[in-house]
């Protein structure tokens, strides 16, 4: 009591509420209480007739950023689970704090409730799922598993030893910097921070990167494409080799390398993070990209048949520089069209100066191709051009920016756009 003399407790309910109370303010509480008996330090088991001498609660203040962090994650289709070894309320207060649960009908359960539930029942209940409270190991391997049966890509958290395993059968294992070495080791990445902000940062660039990947194969197999297309139907044409094997030899280093360059500094826009996550079904290659491949493809291939069968367009070049020029258009077409692949909307600029590679790679490839024109000679079969006709090149090779313009624009009205891409 007040005065330091032991009670015998009879009714524990006021206990009981200071407890919760304490506990719904994100407290974690420890129990202070002495023993006449001696007690072995290493035992798992209290003795009786303890004297409760007093509860200490400590609270964790959650960082600024935690709760824009859960809510980002949540706005880009993630669900996110505390897994917690507090007591239910202590885990549904700091839940509720961080903004977790947000929903009616958001659950916090503990592993024995998780338990007694069959997987089925489980599954059922998993998209509402919210805390976990007194977690025990297998009970996070668990949910991990039953995340993943259900089609979800999981990333699981964690710094123990006792988090191993779940951090192991987990798509991605995050450990924190501040874990211990064993969960270092089964994790896949290690947060440096310890902060839940790095891991959404991390997902953001993660979908920036897969849509340069997206990107990039757009143009790629739109070159390709073209380049089979006039390659096998020139000679139809009356052109037996209207592209040289090394002019199609730099063709492709250009457009491998430098277009790769161009394509891998998209900005990170946080936009990616108000999209939903990918399916693991999902192919790289949807079918809004497969419309523009196999649109553009075709069309760079019609508009340089047009090129080399056109006598309005013979008549821009002269007879010498014809073949030289026909090359440049191939080139400066495919560069183009970099603008159309990098994104699938109408706007091509939009955010373009957010890639500080994009304009000057592009200009890298125009300047390149310019100076080879003339220096190539009978290696690259080419001829130096007038700037009449370098002007005449430039405008027929950008038609193929309006007429990806009216694609995006069918698309749009005909509402057919399944793609990921930006």
């Amino acid at each position: 009591d007040n005065n330091g003399v032991s009670q015998i407790l009879d009714d524990q309910s006021a206990i009981n509420v200071t407890l919760d109370t304490m506990a719904n303010r994100s407290m974690r509480l420890i129990a202070i209480a002495t023993s006449q008996q001696s007690v072995d330090p290493e035992t798992k088991l209290l003795p009786n007739g303890l004297t409760l001498v007093g509860i200490v609660g400590l609270r964790d203040e959650l960082r600024a950023e935690s709760k824009p962090a859960v809510l980002k994650a949540q706005q880009a289709g993630i669900q996110v689970v505390m897994i917690t070894g507090d007591r239910k309320e202590t885990a549904h207060a700091i839940a509720k704090d961080v903004g977790l649960i947000e929903r009616p009908d958001a659950l916090v359960l503990t592993s024995t409730e998780i338990e007694d539930r069959t997987d089925a029942e489980l599954k059922e209940i998993f998209p509402r799922l919210r805390v976990v409270a007194r977690a025990y190991p297998h009970t996070k391997s668990r949910l991990v598993r039953i995340g993943q049966e259900l089609g979800a890509v999981v990333g699981m958290t964690g710094d123990g030893v006792n988090d191993a395993a779940a951090l192991k059968l987990a798509d991605v294992g995050f450990a924190m910097g501040s874990g211990t070495e064993v969960a270092k080791e089964a994790g896949d990445i290690v947060i440096l921070d310890d902060n839940f902000s790095s891991i959404t940062r991390a997902i953001l660039y993660g979908r920036t990167l897969f849509k340069s990947i997206r990107k990039f194969l757009v143009f790629q197999l739109t070159v390709n494409v073209a380049a089979i297309l006039v390659a096998f139907l020139g000679p139809f044409f009356g052109f037996d080799l209207p592209l040289t094997v090394i002019q199609l030899l730099w063709i492709n280093i250009i457009m491998d390398t430098l277009a790769g360059l161009a394509m891998s500094g998209e900005a990170a826009l946080e936009r990616y993070m108000q999209e939903p996550p990918i399916p693991r079904n999902e192919p790289i290659i949807t079918k809004d990209m497969w419309s523009s491949i196999l649109v553009n493809g075709p069309i760079v291939a019609a508009i340089s048949l047009l090129f080399l069968t056109s006598h309005s367009i013979h008549n821009l070049f002269r007879p010498e520089a014809f073949l030289t020029a026909f090359f440049a258009f191939f080139v400066f077409i495919n560069a183009f069209n970099t603008f159309n692949a990098r994104t699938d909307r109408r706007n091509l600029f939009e955010n373009i100066l957010d890639n500080t590679g994009f304009l000057p790679v592009l200009g890298i490839i125009f300047t390149v191709q310019i100076v080879f024109t003339y220096v190539g000679g009978e290696v690259l079969r080419t001829v130096g051009l007038t700037l009449g006709e370098w002007l005449a090149v430039l405008i027929l090779a950008s038609i193929i920016i309006p007429i990806d313009l009216a694609r995006k624009t069918l698309r749009d009205q005909l509402g057919t756009n399944t793609s990921t891409t930006p």
